[in-house]
């Protein structure tokens, strides 16, 4: 249509240019030297007009190439957007090998953007061949030199994912001198101490963890709490009591609020025989602050002097009378006091508020030693049910609902 519409425009242009020139058909004279060339006006006009089409013709032939490829560029990049989208599709429904091969046809392409290798080295994790997945993170890495920090950070998740220890910490060595700072890198670095319990090099990495903010005030609290009770039970399994001493002192004053850290400290001193060192720290900590988890440790501590450690537990009594904790301690530390009816009426106490094993496992001793076999019996049985109950209590929970009458009939697995 538009080379019609030029003919027509030049046809009606030629018809003006014709009847303008009729009457007087000028004249020019061009002269060069010794040479001169005589024309019409009309003619030279007209030679001009095929010199200038001639010209951008030629023109015309230079840029070919270029556009060429640029035609080819066009039509390679929608093949290979269509193979891309083909192995997505393939992967989605759950076909990684095909979605493999195809991205493996785009990965030999020339001009192959860094997603597919990236996306290539991905499923070949998934299917477990890592020889092919380290292939095409290297071809990413020589086609794409520039993106080095980038491409070494997918081969650490990857390798990672398949727990292939050795090979991450290498990699995030390498990555650790290319980015010290990339929060990326620190990730990865506490997801393989994690794997390895390396919990002296995560102590290190905390502080650049809570400056960075990786992780949440939460998450990063609870990694803090894990790494330090590992810590506190490595000193412990040292046999070292000054070191386990001195490396409760040197723990952050956060950590050592900690209820959970804690109590993991009084139990490692329990462990060493510590108990009126154990003892000590228990009544300074519950001083501060009434900690369920650590009254239950006070039950534990064997003090030279029971029947003062009676009474200090006793004296929490007026600010918690119905704390089913310390109402069990309570009756632990009688027992060691040989004051069965106190005992026994804090542990009928205890039961009444919140019944445990362990606490009609103490009653049910007791009654044996006072010659009472059958409230005995009853004790260890009605424990021995709360044990079935809380182990049936998750399978329960993980089983589907059934919608017809036999469920109810079936009764628990």
């Amino acid at each position: 249509m538009r080379w019609l519409f030029a003919g027509l425009v030049a046809l009606v242009a030629s018809v003006g240019v014709a009847l303008f020139a009729l009457p007087d058909p000028g004249y020019v004279l061009i002269g060069f030297g010794k040479y001169s060339l005589e024309t019409t006006l009309l003619v030279f006009a007209v030679v001009l007009a095929v010199v200038y089409v001639v010209l951008r013709m030629l023109a015309g032939l230079w840029h070919v190439p270029a556009r060429v490829r640029r035609w080819n560029y066009r039509r390679e990049s929608q093949r290979q957007r269509k193979l891309f989208d083909s192995a997505v599709v393939e992967l989605v429904e759950g076909r990684p090998e095909r979605a493999e091969r195809r991205l493996a046809r785009l990965a030999y392409a020339s001009e192959t953007p860094l997603d597919v290798y990236l996306s290539a080295a991905r499923v070949a994790n998934r299917i477990g061949a890592q020889d092919r997945r380290d292939y095409y993170l290297q071809l990413a890495l020589e086609r794409n030199p520039k993106a080095e920090t980038a491409i070494a950070l997918v081969q650490a998740e990857l390798q990672l994912a398949q727990a292939q220890v050795d090979q991450a910490q290498t990699t995030l060595t390498r990555l650790r001198a290319l980015a010290p700072r990339n929060s990326q890198v620190m990730r990865l670095l506490m997801q393989l101490y994690l794997q390895q319990k390396d919990w002296q090099q995560l102590r290190v990495l905390l502080p650049e963890l809570q400056r960075s903010q990786i992780l949440h005030s939460e998450q990063w609290q609870r990694l803090a709490v894990q790494v330090y009770r590992e810590q506190i039970r490595a000193l412990g399994a040292s046999q070292d009591l000054e070191a386990i001493k001195s490396g409760w002192k040197h723990l952050p004053s956060p950590m050592q609020r900690d209820e959970a850290l804690q109590s993991v400290y009084v139990q490692e001193l329990l462990r060493q025989g510590e108990h009126e060192y154990a003892e000590h720290v228990l009544r300074d900590q519950l001083r501060q602050t009434w900690n369920p988890r650590l009254v239950y440790r006070y039950g534990e501590v064997a003090a030279e002097d029971a029947a003062a450690q009676l009474s200090v537990a006793e004296g929490w009594l007026a600010e918690h009378p119905e704390d089913p904790v310390l109402l069990l301690t309570l009756g632990k530390i009688s027992l060691r006091n040989a004051l069965w009816g106190k005992a026994r009426s804090y542990l009928e106490s205890s039961i009444a508020q919140q019944p445990t094993p362990e606490a009609y496992r103490l009653l049910g001793s007791l009654l044996e030693q006072l010659q009472e076999p059958q409230q005995a019996a009853a004790c260890y049985r009605q424990g021995i049910e709360l044990v079935a109950q809380s182990q049936a209590a998750p399978a329960l929970a993980e089983r589907p609902a059934r919608p017809d009458s036999a469920a109810l009939l079936e009764g628990p697995a």
